[in-house]
């Protein structure tokens, strides 16, 4: 480690090539992070390159220790000044085995991050870096699904009847905010590993639907899984969304309209830097004849009795590249 001043604070650099996620400690040893006694801030290096902290779960014994820890809550903006993070150490498939004290960050002109570290309570912890980061192909594939609703007279006054017999056209789009107001523009993007992924997904009703009609359906979020091609039926299979219930996902909205939309953090399946596909599969719900709200449990998965269901939508693939 050796110092360096900036304009607005001093930090050191933290360069060990052991902490990197794609590490084995099964085959460079473990390490740990109980007895270092930590100074001020830490700029994270592996060799010449700027890194950071991963914002996604990391599998037990990589970055070189046992328990990798990671951080529970995204990077601060640079206007956000110093913030405090949760983190945590991963142990057997659960991510947060081993929930450590908090530590401080803040987010530097120049687009790197400054790390205020405390000691672990045990060993063998040690905090994780990135070193890879994810390109996304062609994310903006919006791939259409038709769908004939079931036909449906609606006694209506005055003129007569009506029917629900159009089609419903869904899509899936990637965004680059949490506001879902900016989707990612076609061709190649650039993002680290640890990247919070924002989908949304909306289905328009056919135009013969008036829109007071049509406000009766809502959109629900079924499965939503990972593989690595282009097919669905592939194996294996990582969901993220299973029978309405999350796993490692905020959905933000799902039920309630014509839209639905989570969020969750690109990570390496099976440690493997390969393409991924996203598949997820929905279905159009009657709210007037039955509850569309979906109801987690782990025993149990949702029950809607009056639900269309949808043709699967697949956006991909999300290509992770090592950048040297």
């Amino acid at each position: 480690m050796w110092g360096r001043t900036v304009s607005v604070l001093h930090y050191t650099v933290l360069n060990d090539d052991w902490r990197a996620t794609n590490n084995n400690a099964n085959v460079y040893g473990e390490h740990c992070d109980k007895d270092v006694n930590w100074q001020g801030w830490y700029r994270l290096f592996l060799g010449n390159t700027s890194v950071q902290m991963p914002e996604r779960c990391v599998e037990m014994d990589m970055c070189g220790t046992a328990f990798p820890m990671w951080l529970t809550d995204p990077h601060p903006q640079l206007l956000d000044g110093v913030v405090q993070r949760g983190v945590c150490g991963s142990w057997y498939g659960d991510c947060c085995s081993f929930r450590q004290n908090p530590i401080h960050v803040k987010a530097c002109y120049g687009n790197y991050y400054v790390y205020k570290f405390v000691s672990t309570t045990l060993c063998n912890l040690a905090y994780c870096v990135c070193q890879y980061t994810c390109q996304y192909t062609s994310l903006i594939l919006c791939l259409q699904s038709l769908i004939g609703l079931v036909a449906s007279p609606l006694d209506r006054p005055g003129n007569g009847v009506s029917r629900v017999g159009a089609k419903a056209r869904a899509s899936m789009s990637l965004y680059l905010n949490s506001n879902y107001t900016e989707p990612y523009p076609t061709g190649r993007v650039t993002l680290p590993v640890g990247s919070t992924l924002h989908v949304g997904v909306s289905v328009e009703v056919g135009v013969s639907v008036e829109e007071s009609e049509a406000e009766r359906y809502v959109v629900v979020i079924d499965n939503c899984y990972a593989t690595e091609s282009p097919s669905p039926d592939d194996l294996p299979q990582f969901y993220m969304i299973q029978h309405s219930n999350r796993t490692q996902v905020r959905v933000e909205e799902s039920g309630s309209s014509l839209r639905a939309r989570f969020s969750a953090l690109l990570f390496l399946y099976q440690g493997d830097y390969r393409d991924v596909f996203l598949h997820c599969s929905l279905s159009l719900c009657d709210q007037r004849s039955s509850s569309c709200t979906p109801v987690c449990s782990r025993r149990r998965s949702r029950s809607v009795s009056k639900s269309v269901p949808l043709k699967l939508l697949t956006i991909g693939p999300i290509t992770c590249k090592c950048f040297t």
